[in-house]
């Protein structure tokens, strides 16, 4: 071997450097090169840049140089110094990490892999004194293995054998002797820009980026080799090197054929770091010529040859150490030696964290399981696991859950809210109508209802209060701060309940003048709201609520007279007996308590029956009308032997039926939503607790199926519910039946006084007299009962449209609720707590259910995850002898 071979001041020449050098090999011998960042030098260019030549040059290997495409294969070259030792030469296959054999042939299999990876470690090349023929040899034998294209013998013609031209494995070549120098240098497959004959688009690009997965870490030194005969702007290798060496700091260019250039002065001026700069600079070579490779001349005699050319003009201009192959190889090893001075303090921890990050990676995958009993084992645990984190996020508890996606009990709960505000606000066809009170003040639990508008329009409507008036009891009030004339306070509630069938069951209370203080003819009565009364005909008075006592705080002035006597309609008298209304036995005088101990009659017009009248303002005509033009509607529809004015018992039904038309679909498509968000949290719940790809779609599948059973089980629920309210008498035990029918008429007949009032009061000067509490009383003149007789009871047409309205409301309030409780308890929760159901169902014990084709199934793995598992494997193994090395040479 050529002493040439052996560098002057030779950075490996100390043992220290010589350790890390061999550390390093043994770490990329093993292919952690491909798990931690070792440097390396590794040389590209384009197609007959001159790269084997190059090669030849620097290793004293004998590349074949004048077969076209003749790198098929990455070639790695490690050249080490034995004294002790002679020349010796190995050449291997290291299998790659990097599996780009899928790009370069389709059929290949992990069992065709495998076999070939068996037949690499049986190769093995030895030789003491290594030929051109028998290099030559070697590689053929080495393409033979990684199954490359060749002819299949010497033969002219013969014909190809083989299925791929390029092949992503190793080939390793280990030279080493007394007069060698410590070197390594990776070799790649030439980029080409246009396909010849055989080759592909798949395969050319597949070339590329095999390259730029060795160019590509931060450790590799990059060695663009150009030709000096092209153009090098268009040269591909530095279009690769710009991308993966944006700041081109570890690049360093190479220009060949400097002999045989057109382009001398562009050379120069590269060279000169002037056009393109590099960090690292370039350098110039010249190449053995066709002649000096048929004679095969020496090392030695190749290096004199570059040296007298590139001392001369117009070369002789650049620095001696960028010129020549010698200048070069220097430069290489001192980066060599550098780079991994700096970089293997930090080999060990790197190995450390990637050994544990791939522990992680097959602890997500899982154990293997190609047993019945192994796949029941994994199966079961999983199971559990997944119902660990339902039940947990059905009870609504989230505490160490880190997927927001997974908070169901929330969703339910949300979606929920918002089915029940849509069934108050828009569950009804029409909306129901509630009476504007203003002048006595609406009742506080009616407000809260949204009282004053159709019913349905409030969210906040509540439609189970009751009325608490507030009113004070009678011992709580001072009557004699207020006076005693006829317009005395009511606060203090007396209690006088008549016993005649037109006011049964009325309390209210009464002043009159004092004897000798004036005019005992005049004498009125002032009526305020008590707290509740009960027991009241609203057939007799169209009035069944409480009324609540308001103060008075008025101070009348005594003996005048507020209200003229006024002729009286045609009457008919009704014993009174401590009436509402009592007369005493003059004509022209009314008294809240006749002195007389004859029996008083009150007089009542006798008025026929009139049209209904509505007597409402017009945008609350126009909000309520389509409810009443459907009760007039079904009382026409309905007309059979009922006396006029009663109520046929179709009439209801029909119109209740009328307003729930809307109740299934609307509880269907809230279930469905329901449905729709569980499915969803399942689905990310699958995923937390398995991350085989193939046993979580197979459970996902088993979730699905499970889930439209349960979906449809509760959708016929509904739909049976729905029929039953369609098909049932309306009955009820409910007593919020009866009283929000009461609350009702007492909002009418607070409206009622309020128009008596608003027509009466205006109208006398003497109203002063009432001070500023005027709107919480009102005065009724007994002359004149007719105008209010006429605002309660308008006609017997209105009163029925208004009470089928009362009643239709408050027995459809009843029913929306108790829907609604039905949809959110019997349904929803039903589907979400039933441990057959989508939720709960898969559990250990469903596991332990199953038979062994079912658990062959759920639990069989992907090839996919068979060949990660596989590779995590590997990856797991190589790193632990890295890790082994690591420590060795620390």
């Amino acid at each position: 071997m050529d002493s040439n071979t052996l560098l002057n001041e030779d950075p490996f020449r100390n043992q220290s450097t010589q350790r890390l050098f061999e550390a390093i090999d043994e770490l990329r011998s093993c292919g952690a090169n491909h798990d931690v960042g070792l440097p390396e030098l590794v040389i590209v260019g384009d197609q007959s840049a001159g790269k084997s030549s190059l090669l030849q040059s620097l290793t004293d290997i004998p590349f074949p140089v004048a077969d076209r495409l003749c790198t098929r294969f990455p070639t790695r070259i490690v050249s080490r110094r034995t004294p002790e030792r002679s020349e010796l030469t190995k050449i291997s296959i290291e299998p790659s990490v990097l599996d780009w054999a899928g790009v370069f042939v389709s059929d290949e299999n992990l069992e065709a892999r495998a076999n070939r990876l068996d037949a690499y470690k049986d190769f093995a090349y030895s030789s003491s004194n290594i030929t051109a023929d028998g290099f030559k040899q070697a590689i053929e034998k080495a393409k033979e293995l990684m199954d490359i294209k060749r002819p299949a013998s010497t033969k002219e013609g013969a014909p190809t054998v083989g299925n791929r031209n390029f092949a992503s494995d190793v080939l390793k070549v280990e030279i080493s002797g007394p007069d060698r120098s410590y070197f390594s240098i990776l070799d790649v497959p030439g980029v080409f820009q246009s396909l010849t004959k055989g080759l592909t688009t798949a395969e050319k690009d597949g070339v590329r980026n095999m390259v730029a997965s060795y160019m590509m870490p931060e450790h590799s030194v990059i060695i663009c080799v150009a030709s000096g005969t092209n153009d090098l702007a268009n040269q591909a290798t530095f279009d690769m090197a710009s991308k993966y060496d944006p700041r081109l700091q570890r690049t360093i260019g190479v220009i060949t054929k400097c002999d045989i250039t057109q382009h001398q002065d562009q050379i120069l001026s590269l060279a000169q770091n002037q056009e393109k700069h590099l960090d690292h600079g370039w350098f110039v070579v010249r190449n053995r010529t066709p002649n000096e490779v048929a004679s095969s001349i020496s090392s030695s005699e190749r290096h004199n040859r570059e040296k007298a050319f590139f001392d001369h003009e117009p070369w002789d201009k650049l620095p001696e150490a960028r010129r020549g192959t010698q200048a070069l190889k220097r430069y290489l090893a001192e980066i060599l030696c550098r780079r991994i001075k700096e970089t293997f303090p930090s080999v060990l921890s790197t190995i450390q964290r990637r050994q544990a990050a791939t522990v992680d990676q097959l602890g997500k995958l899982g154990p293997s399981r190609d047993s019945l009993e192994e796949k029941r084992t994994y199966l079961t645990e999983l199971a559990q696991q997944f119902y660990s984190l339902t039940s947990q996020v059905l009870r609504g508890r989230y505490h160490g859950l880190s997927n927001e996606s997974l908070k169901l009990r929330r969703f339910v709960r949300e979606a929920n809210d918002a089915f029940t505000a849509k069934m108050i606000d828009h569950g009804h066809s029409v909306p129901f109508h509630t009476p504007q009170v203003g002048l006595l003040g609406p009742n506080e639990n009616y407000q809260k209802a949204g009282v004053g508008e159709p019913f349905g329009t409030s969210t906040t409507s509540n439609f189970y209060g009751f009325g608490n008036s507030g009113a004070k009891p009678a011992d709580q009030f001072d009557t004699t701060q207020y006076g005693t004339g006829a317009f005395a306070t009511l606060a203090a509630t007396t209690h006088v309940r008549s016993q005649a069938p037109s006011t049964r069951g009325l309390d209210f209370q009464g002043a009159r003048e004092k004897e000798g203080t004036g005019n005992s003819s005049k004498v009125f009565q002032t009526i305020g709201v008590m707290e509740r009364f009960k027991d009241f005909s609203f057939e007799e008075l169209r009035l069944n609520d409480s009324i609540q006592a308001s103060p008075s705080y008025a101070n009348p002035s005594s003996g005048s007279s507020l209200l003229a006597s006024t002729p009286r309609p045609q009457s008919r008298s009704i014993g009174s007996n401590g009436g509402l209304f009592a007369n005493n036995s003059s004509t022209n005088t009314s008294s809240l308590f006749s002195t007389s101990t004859s029996t008083p009659t009150t007089s009542y017009p006798v008025t026929p029956d009139k049209p209904a009248k509505t007597n409402r303002p017009v945008s609350e005509t126009r909000q309520v009308s389509k409810i009443y033009a459907w009760i007039r509607e079904e009382i026409s529809n309905c007309r059979g032997t009922e006396l006029q004015g009663t109520l046929n018992p179709d009439v209801l039904p029909a119109l209740f039926n009328r307003q729930i038309a809307d109740w299934k679909g609307t509880a269907t498509s809230h279930f469905n939503s329901v449905a729709g968000l569980t499915t969803r949290v399942l689905d990310h719940a699958v995923h937390a607790t398995c991350g085989d790809g193939t046993t979580a779609n197979n459970i996902k599948r088993l979730l699905l199926q499970t889930n439209r059973f349960s979906e449809e089980h509760a959708r016929a629920l509904i739909y049976h519910r729905f029929n039953e309210l369609l098909t049932r008498h309306l009955q009820t035990q409910n007593p919020i039946f009866e009283m929000n029918i009461r609350d009702a008429r007492l909002e009418r007949f607070k409206a009622a006084l309020e128009r008596y009032q608003s027509k009466t009061l205006s109208s006398r000067a003497d109203s002063k007299a009432l001070g500023p509490n005027a709107g919480s009383q009102v005065i009724i003149d007994l002359r004149d009962i007719t105008s209010l007789f006429e605002e309660l009871h308008m006609s017997n047409a209105q009163n029925l449209e208004d009470d089928i309205h009362d009643t239709l409301k408050s027995y459809y309030e009843l029913a929306l609720y108790d829907f609604i409780e039905f949809v959110t308890q019997q349904i929803v929760e039903s589907y979400l707590n039933d441990p057959k159901g989508p939720v709960l169902f898969f559990n250990p014990t469903y596991i332990a259910s199953l038979t062994s084709k079912a658990i062959n199934e759920l639990g069989v793995e992907h090839p996919d995850i068979v060949k990660q598992r596989a590779e995590q494997q590997a990856t797991l193994a190589r790193l632990k002898r890295a890790e082994e090395i690591a420590l060795k040479y620390s």
